[in-house]
């Protein structure tokens, strides 16, 4: 069972068919902002309602304070080296997301809110845009789950999105999740959506 205090000295790589997890780095981050400033991708991601770049930049702040701390397990998404130099894997993504091999970064994936007392932890995942739509969301949210039942020893683990986020929806499905609850947004602008927790045991997992 790998512990807090042991992964302080680093997160170990992960591997899924077409892409690689390891661990989020200082360089990641200006890709990382690059990718959070399109108003798309960010949309999905929080609900407060301000500027684009002002969601980034607070978002960007979280996930190194809390990377920091060890509160949340943060995991940069690249591709795998050994398929992006054999070409293998890569047919199927469109012209935008093959120009965007050589930057690395697909995406992010983390554990957040990570409880070693009660063995619980919020599965958060975000990918670039042009990597959207091609199954990799779904290689991402089950190698987390391998790694989060298997070396964490967790034994619930929670999955967010938002309401209108159907893609997610169907990737966390794909990976055995159940709806437990919506929250509720109460705006009645309809600016701020409801979002849907869904969530996974270990016993619902073996």
């Amino acid at each position: 069972m790998l512990t807090k205090q042991m992964l302080r000295s680093g997160l170990p790589a992960l591997y899924a068919p077409r892409v690689r997890l390891r661990q989020l780095k200082a360089e990641d981050y200006p890709s990382l902002e690059r990718m959070l400033s399109d108003p798309l991708v960010i949309r999905y991601v929080n609900r407060i309602r301000k500027p684009v770049h002002a969601r980034m930049q607070r978002l960007v702040a979280q996930i190194k304070v809390a990377a920091a701390s060890m509160d949340s397990l943060h995991f940069a998404v690249e591709w795998r080296e050994a398929d992006t130099d054999q070409g293998n894997g890569t047919d199927e993504l469109n012209e935008e997301a093959r120009e965007l091999l050589p930057s690395k970064l697909l995406g992010i994936a983390s554990f957040q809110q990570w409880n070693e007392g009660t063995g619980e932890a919020q599965l958060g995942y975000i990918l670039d845009r042009p990597f959207w739509g091609q199954g990799l969301a779904t290689e991402v949210v089950d190698v987390m789950l391998k790694f989060g039942f298997g070396s964490l020893k967790l034994r619930r683990i929670e999955g967010r999105c938002q309401e209108d986020n159907h893609a997610s929806v169907r990737v966390l499905v794909k990976n055995r999740m159940r709806l437990l609850r919506i929250i509720r947004s109460y705006d009645h602008s309809g600016e701020v959506p409801n979002v849907l927790v869904f969530s996974i045991t270990q016993g619902d997992y073996a």
